[in-house]
Parts: C-alpha cells; sequence; structure tokens
C-alpha cells in the first residue's frame, strides 16, 4: 500500500528542493515529494496528516561499533559509576549469581566523571567479583581495567614488558594496577571466549531496537571481529537486519579479506562492505592520543602509536592494495601528530595510485595543527567526527593540552577550508543519539563555540554527509524520488535546539525503514 504524508515541513536534504510538505511511500522507496501532489483518494493510498512536524531523512551514525554496542547494553553498565563504591556495587549486582569463574564482559567507565578522578584498580574488581576474569574497557576503548584472574590467565605480572602499542601500568613496587592500555588490552582479550550464537543475537537485537528509537536507520560499522563480520551477513541474508550495515574491516586483516573477498562477500540494501579501518593513536583521555609535543600534565609523554602504525608500511601497502581494488580506507587519528601522518600517508597512496573517488577518512580527527586542515580539502579527505566525544573532553582537555585547545575539533575551521564532514558518535564510546550529537556540534558545551556548526550544517552532515562517507548517497542521506524510505518524524522543537542548553529527549515522534514504521513515541 502506497502511504501520502501531509501537512509536514519535510527537511529533504536536496539542495533542489530542500523543504516540502509532501510526500508519497511506495513499498520501501519514496515515489514523489511537493506541495500538493494532487493526489486522489483511492483503497490503495492511506493518508498520514503530520501535522506541522518535521521530517527528516534517517540520521545515519558514520562511525558505530555495532554488536558492541548491543553488548554494552547487556553487560555491566560501568559508565554509570561515579565513584569507587559506585563501581564496585555495579561490578558485584551483575556478578551476583554467576557461575564462579565465569568471565564476565562489560565497560564504559570514566575516571573524570569519579569524584575524586582515581583510577580503577584491579582490586575493584577482586573485591566486588573474586575470582572472575574480566576486562571493563574504559569509555574510549582505549584503555581497561582487568582483574586480578584475568592478569594471571594472560600471564601478567611485574616482569611483564610493555607491548608494542600498549602499556601495562604498574604501581611503585612494579606490580600491575590492572589498568592496561590499547594493545595491552590485547593481552587479556584474546582469551575471552568468543560469543555464540545466541549472544551474538541478543546482542543484534539490542543495538537495532536502542538506534531505530533515537532515529538512527543506518550506521558505518567499524568491525573488529571477522566473525561479527560474517555473523551480519548472515542477518542481512535471512532479513533480520533492521538498520542498514555499512562495514569496515581491521586493516592488518587485509589478506583474510581478500580470502573473504574471493569467497563472496554477501551484500543488499542492507549489509555493505566497503573497505579497511586502521589506528594510528590512542585515545586523549587515555594519554595514548600521539602529539605533536608533550603533554601538559605528563611532560614525558607524547602519547604512542597504534600497533597498526608499528608497521607503517604494511599499512600502506595494504590501503594501496586495497585502494586498487576499489575499496576505502579509514584511518583512527586523534592527535595532531597522528593526524599529520595519516594524511601524509594518504597522499602518498594518492600520488602512487592516481586520481579516483575514493574517500579516504580520517576517523575521529580531534586535533589537527592548523596547518593540516586544509590538507582535508586539497587531498579530499573526510574529518568523520564525533561531537559527543568534544563535550565530554571539554571536561579535562585544558589540563592535558593548554592553550593547544584552540584547534581542538575544529568543526568550523574545516568547513570554511572546504572540508567534507560526516557525523556519528563511535558508539558505545558515546550514546548513538543524533539529538544529543547535533546539540554537541552546535554547542561544544560552550567550549571554543568559535568552531561549532549551525543547525542546519549539523543535520546535514548526520545525514547526507555520512550517507556520502559510506557511498551510499545514492539510496540513503536525503528524501527524494527513488531514495529508500527510510525517515525519522519530530517535534518541531528541533529548531529551538541551538537555544536549548541541553538537548530534548523526547522530540522523535516515529521512525521509519524501509518504508516500514518501526518506532512510535508513547
Amino acid at each position: 500500500m502506497d502511504t501520502l504524508f501531509i501537512n509536514g515541513r519535510i527537511l529533504t536534504q536536496d539542495a533542489k528542493h530542500p523543504e516540502v510538505s509532501q510526500m508519497l511511500v511506495s513499498e520501501n522507496r519514496i515515489q514523489a515529494l511537493g506541495n500538493d501532489l494532487s493526489l486522489p483518494t483511492a483503497p490503495d493510498v492511506r493518508t498520514v496528516d503530520l501535522e506541522g512536524s518535521l521530517v527528516l531523512p534517517g540520521f545515519i551514525d558514520a562511525h558505530v561499533h555495532f554488536l558492541w554496542g548491543g553488548e554494552s547494553l547487556l553487560t555491566i553498565p560501568a559508565g554509570e559509576a561515579r565513584s569507587k563504591a559506585d563501581f564496585i556495587r555495579l561490578v558485584k549486582t551483575y556478578a551476583s549469581g554467576r557461575e564462579p569463574g565465569l568471565w564476565l564482559r562489560g565497560g564504559g567507565w570514566n575516571e573524570h566523571l569519579f569524584k575524586d578522578t582515581e583510577l580503577p584498580h584491579k582490586s575493584w574488581l577482586d573485591e566486588a567479583a573474586p575470582g572472575h576474569p574480566m576486562i571493563l574497557q574504559r569509555h574510549d576503548g582505549h584503555s581497561g581495567i582487568a582483574s586480578s584472574s584475568a592478569l594471571d590467565l594472560a600471564g601478567i605480572d611485574k616482569s611483564t614488558p610493555d607491548p608494542t602499542g600498549g602499556v601495562i601500568d604498574k604501581d611503585v613496587n612494579g606490580e600491575p594496577t590492572g589498568i592496561l592500555r590499547d594493545a595491552a588490552m590485547g593481552l587479556v582479550m584474546d582469551l575471552i571466549p568468543q560469543e555464540t550464537e545466541m549472544e551474538l543475537l541478543h546482542n543484534l537485537e539490542a543495538a537495532q531496537a536502542y538506534l531505530l528509537e533515537r532515529g538512527v536507520t543506518a550506521v558505518g560499522d567499524m568491525i573488529y571481529d571477522m566473525n561479527h563480520f560474517r555473523f551480519l551477513q548472515r542477518m542481512a541474508r535471512e532479513n533480520r537486519l533492521k538498520v542498514r550495515v555499512t562495514a569496515y574491516l581491521p586493516i592488518l586483516k587485509w589478506k583474510q579479506i581478500q580470502e573473504e573477498l574471493k569467497a563472496g562477500i554477501f551484500e543488499n540494501e542492507w549489509f555493505q562492505f566497503k573497505g579497511l579501518k586502521g589506528f594510528c593513536d590512542g585515545s586523549l583521555g587515555s594519554h595514548t592520543a600521539l602529539m605533536l609535543e608533550p603533554y601538559e600534565d605528563t611532560p614525558e609523554s607524547v602519547g604512542i602509536y597504534d600497533t597498526d602504525w608499528s608497521k607503517p608500511d604494511l599499512v600502506q601497502k595494504n590501503i594501496e592494495q586495497a585502494d586498487n581494488a576499489g575499496l576505502q580506507s579509514v584511518v583512527h587519528a586523534i592527535g595532531d601528530r597522528a593526524v599529520r601522518e595519516v594524511l601524509d600517508l594518504f597522499e602518498a597512496v594518492i600520488t602512487k595510485n592516481g586520481p579516483r573517488d575514493r574517500r579516504f577518512r580520517v576517523e575521529h580527527a580531534q586535533h589537527i595543527h592548523p596547518n593540516d586542515q586544509k590538507r582535508f580539502q586539497e587531498l579530499d579527505v573526510i574529518a568523520s567526527v564525533q561531537p559527543a566525544h568534544c563535550v565530554d573532553d571539554a571536561v579535562y582537555v585544558d589540563n592535558l593540552l593548554g592553550d593547544r585547545t584552540r584547534y581542538a575539533y575544529p568543526f568550523a575551521s574545516l568547513v570554511s577550508r572546504g572540508a567534507t564532514l560526516a557525523l556519528g558518535s563511535d558508539w558505545p564510546v558515546s550514546p548513538a543519539d543524533p539529538i544529543n550529537t547535533i546539540h554537541g556540534a552546535i554547542h561544544r558545551a560552550n567550549w571554543h563555540a568559535e568552531e561549532a556548526l549551525d543547525l542546519q550544517r549539523a543535520i546535514a552532515e548526520h545525514t547526507a554527509g555520512s550517507a556520502y562517507a559510506g557511498f551510499r548517497e545514492q539510496d540513503l542521506g536525503s528524501l527524494e524520488p527513488g531514495m529508500l524510505a527510510d525517515f525519522v518524524i519530530l517535534k518541531p522543537g528541533l529548531e529551538a535546539l541551538s537555544r536549548n542548553e541541553s538537548a530534548p529527549d523526547d522530540l522523535i515522534l516515529a521512525v521509519y525503514s524501509d518504508g516500514k514504521q518501526v518506532f512510535q513515541a508513547s
């Protein structure tokens, strides 16, 4: 049955027809838009009166960890902790009744939200859940706290050296505290049993419900686990995906990926594979973001290279080969040195392979030296940014970087220099909540507000911009005839977001995916 939506303010993100009042949806595609479609009343045309509501394309989150996000909703919610006592209580509650010795999962903690900003210690976990191996990741995913049982299983003790691309925190006596940074987390995480099919299904269901409720109808999924990649293909083949997934795989698994390509990757409107995802550095909060100059509070440190960047020649070779195969490459870079080195590598590949529509991306692009900001436009590199990180970092980043924060999250500067942006959340690092994301982009917690985006630009980059960043602009990101019918109906209050000090949580009235209503506010 066709559906005609009338009496709305439909913000199409189509420059030729930016706003209309009516939209006709036929099955899973948009059939027509206008202000007077003059359709005769017929049994096979259903009419929906929008009563002045806003309609936007479904939000596209350019950077999430899809199944990890679902898992985070079902495991230890350490992100709720605001003190040591909270932390221990949350772990203890989750562990209660679970089989002794069972691996526990969870994370999301942020010491900067604790009353005394004290880093968690392995003793906290040992007290809360004795005998349970676990590693609870920090909210940014670049450090974690491991229990004594997990450290013992991994063979980590005072004699264990730091792995390449990682740090094992130790106390004054040389004993591991339980804090593992970046690659050091892998020493424990590699021991965690693979999720069962049922666990993956639960994670998928939780992730999809969470995203659709917030108006996210498509994501760029930065996948670490090849098993997750294969699982999502099965779900697409079985028509069980409700959120569209554009997938990326680890850059150092290029040989495995080539085998997958030879065997054939299942793709349709719900699941598509686009390319490689790499890491240059860590995160600011973990002091592992790679900076051109030392941190203000730890002058002996400029951050660290991620494991990928311990093999920069191999990374470049893999990107060159993937590029020649028509695949995209996206690289995590947070510190100003990391951003510069990634841009240098991209430039080398572009020079060697010649011009094409490759859409290289710098993921996060948080701290960009002014000398490098113009290079995004010059090299046609997309800045894939997460405004929620800006809001989070505003609490403490001045202590870490001093006056260098003037070029932190330079959204407006990038736009003024002609760069293309894509907006996302990095969920579960930050909530996948487009209203909050847009609010963060235009308010920035009143921190370096000169770098804020305006509301229209923020909406555009969370829809059309993110579609373009994942090569999905042919069917997603705008409301035009022939496009997939993914859209969100919101209260008119969205347009007051610029005046609101906080983001309302009740703006979304309904969400449609593939022409079907998948969420309605109660």
